[in-house]
């Protein structure tokens, strides 16, 4: 009885995970079904926690459509920045926001427990916290906005102001070389009367 119990369960188990794969049109090739352990700062590898990530909105596109489309959202703003030249140097910030987000939940938990996807604490916390990544993530992108834009207005500002530096570095130079050859008597001068 109890073999065929397990039997069930597990045929059930299989025919959910064929059902929701096939609902959620097939999760990827090299998607990260489970939490990485390595929560290192110095690792400076995000694909495995944006995989990861991505795999816990593909999980939920049936049971949590609200959480689903939030994840989505996020990674749909993080690839808008990735393809926007210039924007950030170095780490997309939403990557490090999506690792630290999930960072904090392995760190909280066992840090060896495994955690598959479509964990309920997985995702319960993933819920609770959304609202506060995805204001992360719009506070990185304006940051990242406003740096570009404040750039941009520095180098407009310099150009503009290129013909004047000109300018003063011409009678900077014709000041000095008076004042060079001014001195350069001077010192002559002084020499010859020692």
């Amino acid at each position: 009885m109890k073999h065929e119990r397990r039997l069930f369960v597990l045929g059930l188990f299989f025919c959910l995970v064929i059902c929701v794969s096939g609902q959620a049109s097939a999760f990827k090739e090299n998607a990260t079904y489970l939490l990485p352990l390595n929560c290192s700062e110095l690792l400076p590898d995000n694909t495995t926690f944006l995989s990861y990530f991505e795999a816990v909105g593909r999980g939920q596109v049936i049971s949590d459509k609200a959480l689903s489309r939030k994840i989505f959202r996020v990674l749909a703003l993080r690839e808008k920045l990735n393809s926007t030249p210039d924007l950030f140097q170095g780490t997309n910030p939403i990557d490090v926001l999506i690792r630290k987000t999930l960072c904090y939940y392995r760190q909280q938990k066992d840090a060896l427990q495994v955690v598959t996807y479509y964990d309920p604490k997985m995702v319960s916390y993933l819920k609770e916290n959304m609202k506060d990544l995805e204001a992360k993530v719009d506070s990185a992108i304006f940051n990242c906005q406003f740096q570009q834009e404040t750039k941009e207005a520095l180098e407009k500002r310099a150009k503009k102001n290129e013909a004047l530096v000109q300018d003063y570095m011409k009678e900077a130079q014709k000041s000095a070389n008076q004042s060079f050859e001014k001195i350069t008597k001077e010192a002559a001068r002084k020499a010859k009367v020692n």
